[in-house]
């Protein structure tokens, strides 16, 4: 993207989300979306124009535009979807949705745009998808990961015409079905699907991917719940190993014993031993998904042991005092370990706990013995717990948007939603750091983003604590990093204001306490880097750095000066004209040939410095400086 043209998108915080998928991948490149050819609302005026992004004004409010555009895409066939390791914070002044459509990933980020005239700002953003799952037409309630594979949804397509739509998308996007009986890919016309007493699951593989469970379950109200997510590796860690032959157990002897014979490569004995254990492991943990379910009178299972709970307070799931080998990721809300507990005492566990927390239980798919897979749903989040017996051990892994405490760097300017946290009042422990575009921000917090131009970065959080609490946070992470604090600090119980002289130009702390947290904001100007560039307004003056998109040559006049830039002068680097002006309100006039006079009113400080990018739909201002 064109640098001015990505410089506004980071000002104004119209930039594609933090989602590490932004990357359009060879496979892709048929999929790949035209931004500007999407549906518009009625009214609205185009800024900036690009296949990978749009960016456009409406007339009406937040709220209203964000409805009709979601209106609109859906018309087009594009289905809305909620990602389901996160949580949103609810604002009226912000809309971020996400859609897909066969392939393809979009981004509409819905805001206020404070330097034109605090208009509705909409933005489309192209995003490439790296694990798609496919979408029935008729699905509601759809949650999507498109980093990883994980899809629910609710449809009511049938049972086995549902199967039929998963089984052929999947295949067409690289997937195969396999048999976890015959420890092979299924042969064509063979039936993949196995019946448990609510509905069918089935398995598929494919090179270079973790192992995928397809899950459909029949709910109270006739419709189907589908659910697509990857299985642990260790699972299914005979699927990783290259034509392994396996000798099949014969027919009358289901409980027969199987073993592994070593393949032309001749692979040591004892991997091939280890192979064959785990391979029966997983056969045994999964082999009675699809006999009934107990009934009255039948033996009953070994005696549930009422476990205790361990307090180290290390995850946000409650851990047995019997884990061990505890491997816990929150970027991903993914956790893991091993227990010499059995499956029904651990269940029973996370039952309790969980319930106890506030979480209500989702109907479980599975419940046996040997596996017990269970799901929790609390203020928009989830937790999904797998229980599963694994040679003498117990296995337990947890994923979910309830287990995410922290989210992973952004290259550009973004609003990322985190886990919301509890109330001012509940939050006991000191503040964590986490990095943001390089600069500091408080843990926990329920929404965090930066902004960032060619000289002008900012990040900014808001926080579940005081004012008081967040200020000795910063000033603690901004000492550390060589920055001091400057004379004239204003600080109240509800808001503060610090200046500070960093080691790459001055800065600003600003701090308000509204509606039980404290919103952030931490800018940095880049002096050292603006001298360089020679960019520095002279004293008491305004510098404006004009970049003109079009492939044209337009005029502005800017009070009584015109300037005339070159078609594609300063589009691709900061090397097109500048400009020194006047601080306060400037009225910028747009002409270019065959196309009617435009005009917008940018008001400037002294010793900033401001982009005016010019494009499709006029003349856009971006601080820079």
């Amino acid at each position: 993207m064109r640098a001015l043209a990505l410089g506004f998108m980071l000002a104004t915080g119209a930039g594609a989300l933090a989602t590490g998928y932004l990357a359009v991948p060879p496979a892709a490149a048929e999929y790949t979306l035209d931004t500007s050819r999407l549906a518009r609302t009625e009214g609205s005026k185009i800024t900036f124009s690009s296949p990978s992004t749009t960016i456009y004004t409406a007339p009406d409010s937040v709220p209203a535009t964000a409805d009709a555009v979601a209106k609109l895409l859906a018309a087009s066939g594009w289905q809305h979807y909620e990602d389901p390791f996160s949580a949103s914070a609810q604002n009226p002044q912000l809309s971020i949705k996400t859609f897909k459509k066969d392939r393809q990933g979009l981004t509409v980020f819905v805001t206020l745009a404070p330097a034109q005239g605090n208009a509705t700002s909409v933005s489309y953003t192209a995003n490439a998808i790296v694990d798609d799952l496919p979408f029935l037409k008729d699905a509601s309630e759809i949650r999507f990961a498109p980093d990883r594979p994980y899809l629910s949804l609710v449809t009511a397509v049938p049972l086995e015409s549902s199967l039929t739509f998963f089984h052929d998308e999947l295949v067409a996007r690289g997937w195969a079905p396999w048999s976890r009986v015959a420890n092979r890919k299924f042969e064509a016309g063979e039936d993949i699907a196995e019946a448990n007493d609510r509905g069918k699951f089935a398995f598929f593989v494919r090179e270079n991917h973790r192992p995928i469970m397809l899950m459909l379950q029949r709910r109270d109200d006739g419709r189907l719940d589908a659910r697509i997510e990857g299985v642990s590796e260790d699972l299914l860690t005979a699927l990783n190993k290259k034509e392994e032959p396996v000798a099949e157990a014969a027919v009358s002897e289901p409980e027969a014993e199987h073993t592994v014979t070593p393949g032309p490569d001749a692979f040591d004995t004892l991997a091939g031993e280890i192979l064959d254990q785990v391979r029966k492991a997983t056969e045994g943990a999964l082999a009675d998904l699809n006999r009934p379910a107990a009934k009255a009178g039948d033996p009953s299972p070994a005696s549930i042991v009422a476990l205790e709970e361990a307090h180290d307070g290390s995850t946000p799931l409650p851990l047995p005092a019997t884990a061990e080998a505890v491997d816990f990721d929150g970027s991903r809300g993914e956790l893991e370990f091993e227990s010499a507990s059995d499956v029904k005492s651990l269940a029973q566990f996370y039952r309790g706990v969980l319930q106890r927390d506030g979480w209500k239980p989702e109907r479980s798919a599975i419940d046996k013995d040997n596996m017990v897979v269970l799901r929790f749903a609390k203020d928009k989040r989830d937790v999904s717990v797998t229980v599963m017996k694994f040679g003498n051990r117990t296995r337990v892994s947890a994923s979910g948007s309830g287990l995410v405490t922290r989210l992973e760097d952004a290259e550009s300017a973004v609003i990322e939603v985190a886990t919301l946290a509890e109330p001012d009042a509940a939050l006991q422990t000191e503040l964590m750091v986490e990095d943001r575009a390089g600069l500091p921000i408080p843990a926990p917090h329920s929404i965090s983003g930066s902004e960032k131009s060619l000289f002008r970065l900012s990040v900014n959080a808001s926080v579940p604590a005081s004012v008081e609490t967040v200020l000795a946070f910063y000033r603690r992470e901004l000492a550390g990093l060589g920055w001091n604090e400057q004379a004239g600090a204003s600080v109240t119980k509800d808001r503060a204001e610090i200046a500070y002289l960093s080691p790459e130009g001055p800065a600003v702390l600003t701090l308000a306490h509204r509606n039980g947290e404290t919103v952030s904001s931490l800018t940095l100007r880049k002096q050292n880097d603006a001298q360089k560039a020679g960019m520095l307004p002279g004293k008491g003056q305004v510098k404006l750095l004009i970049g003109n998109t079009l492939d044209k040559e337009a005029t502005l006049t800017i009070g009584k000066r015109k300037v005339k830039i070159a078609a594609g002068s300063g589009a691709e680097k900061p090397d097109g004209p500048t400009l020194e002006v006047a601080p306060g309100k400037q009225t910028i006039l747009l002409h270019v040939s065959g196309e009617p006079s435009q005009s917008e009113e940018v008001e400037v400080a002294a010793g900033d410095i401001w982009g005016l990018v010019i494009g499709p739909g006029g003349v856009l201002a971006l601080q820079m400086y």
